[in-house]
């Protein structure tokens, strides 16, 4: 695995390509097809393209994995729970690694670099939320210290209304 760093602006368009592939293999029978088919890496693009334009937010954690050649194939993005500036626990809000990059250490190497962010920004705890049928990333977070409090919500997330179940860590 080459290195962890922030994502720039110029990283935008691979972040699209990473979102799209890692839906579509990740939610293949748990999402529909006909949305998962139709999603648009140029549409993901523009959403990384804008949220990168911003500045972070006091407490966020905004990170990518990129190979050798630092061309990016994961990416993951936390800070306060809720996003709410006052928190008191730490959220993983997003963590994906395109399909081909699966098994490398890289969703690995981008989840402990954000565990030491937040335990550093002052979170004691953190939380994140996985769709109950996705059993890779239950694996992976489980590995990882992870474990379900028993929490549960339904979200729309990008257009598709998905059930998800939250799992927390201390830090």
């Amino acid at each position: 695995m080459g290195r962890i760093r922030e994502p720039v602006a110029a990283d935008a368009d691979r972040l699209g390509e990473i979102h799209v592939a890692a839906w579509q293999a990740a939610y293949r029978g748990i999402m529909p097809d006909d949305y998962l088919d139709g999603l648009s890496a140029a549409a993901r693009a523009d959403h990384w393209r804008v949220g990168l334009s911003r500045d972070p937010r006091p407490g966020s954690v905004r990170l990518v994995a990129a190979d050798d050649g630092d061309v990016p194939v994961g990416f993951l993005f936390g800070g306060p729970a809720d996003g709410d500036a006052d928190a008191v626990d730490g959220e993983v809000y997003v963590v994906n690694v395109h399909p081909e990059h699966w098994g490398t250490g890289a969703g690995s190497d981008l989840l402990i670099r954000a565990q030491e962010a937040l335990a550093g920004g002052g979170f004691g705890t953190a939380v994140l939320w996985v769709v109950p049928g996705n059993q890779r990333a239950r694996r992976f977070y489980e590995r990882h210290g992870w474990r379900t409090d028993g929490e549960t919500r339904t979200e729309e997330v990008f257009g598709t209304t998905v059930e998800e179940v939250r799992y927390r860590r201390d830090l």
